[in-house]
């Protein structure tokens, strides 16, 4: 065993932790900027179970997305220190945009920075600061965002610029998969996705984010591996994809018939608001979804 290659490996890996942690600092900076009307940092110390998840989603899609660009093979330790911190950049800023376009499309008529700092009154009088439920949504998308980066990220192939470009058209692919998937969800969905969250309903929300993971996870899957060919990789994106969804929806029902047998999702969804079944079910459903990924 070559002791100074073993040294050499971790202080090359401390150098790329240090450069992903240098990334989840400055998506706080920035998403302090983006909210600056309101204090997250406070809103978190006083207990807003939303804010933080949201907070905690936007971390844990950058670390998910640097994961992606930390894989494949090195070209050396500086050209491998300078690509991840332009993949940083890039995963920061295409994290921003695609949490701007998630919550105008999916979540239209909210408006989620004035969701999470309203307050709320509990079926037992309680009163609660932040609506949870999207605060639980805005985490799923981030964390969906952070798998369709990391397979877009993550494989190379090609020349410089077919990488990026390539790299570049399959996350817009993918997020446009997402969006699509949260209409057709809403659509086979038996009762008003949108309203049960505005009303604060944690079991929608959970609900929602479970299945935007379970996705992203599938997508990541679909986006994974070196550039071989534009028609090659379009082709295989889309049948992947497609095969991965019908897959997920279909073991999403059985899950549903199996865990809850004396029940249905939707009554455990609108009528109980049970959030214990629900996280039941969608950690299920994200298992699943990690099965398949692994095994298409």
């Amino acid at each position: 065993m070559n002791i100074t290659a073993i040294l050499l490996g971790l202080v090359q890996g401390f150098s790329f932790a240090l450069v992903g942690i240098f990334f989840i600092f400055l998506a706080k900076r920035l998403d302090d900027w983006r909210t600056r009307d309101f204090d997250d940092d406070r809103h978190i110390d006083d207990g807003n179970v939303a804010v933080g998840l949201r907070r905690a989603g936007l971390y844990l899609g950058i670390a998910i997305a640097m994961a992606g660009a930390l894989s494949g093979s090195s070209s050396g330790f500086w050209t491998d220190l300078i690509q991840l911190m332009v993949d940083g950049l890039i995963i920061t800023g295409f994290l921003f945009s695609a949490r701007f376009l998630n919550d105008f499309i999916m979540m239209g008529h909210l408006e989620n920075d004035k969701e999470c700092i309203k307050e709320f009154t509990l079926a037992d009088g309680r009163t609660v600061t932040g609506n949870t439920a999207l605060g639980m949504v805005e985490a799923g998308m981030y964390i969906a965002t952070g798998f369709i980066l990391n397979g877009s990220l993550s494989g190379g192939g090609g020349s410089f610029f077919q990488s990026l470009f390539s790299a570049v058209l399959f996350f817009i692919l993918g997020q446009m998969v997402l969006l699509f998937f949260g209409f057709v969800y809403e659509l086979i969905t038996p009762y008003n996705v949108r309203e049960e969250i505005k009303k604060n309903n944690l079991a929608a929300g959970i609900s929602l984010a479970g299945i935007l993971i379970a996705l992203g996870i599938i997508l990541m899957s679909s986006l994974s591996g070196p550039f071989t060919g534009w028609m090659t990789d379009l082709a295989g994106f889309a049948i992947y994809t497609l095969f991965g969804i019908v897959l997920l929806l279909g073991f999403r029902t059985l899950v549903d018939r199996l865990l809850l047998p004396t029940t249905n999702l939707a009554t455990e969804i609108k009528e109980d608001q049970n959030v214990a079944a629900l996280v039941v079910v969608d950690s299920a459903v994200i298992a699943v979804a990690l099965i398949i990924a692994f095994a298409i």
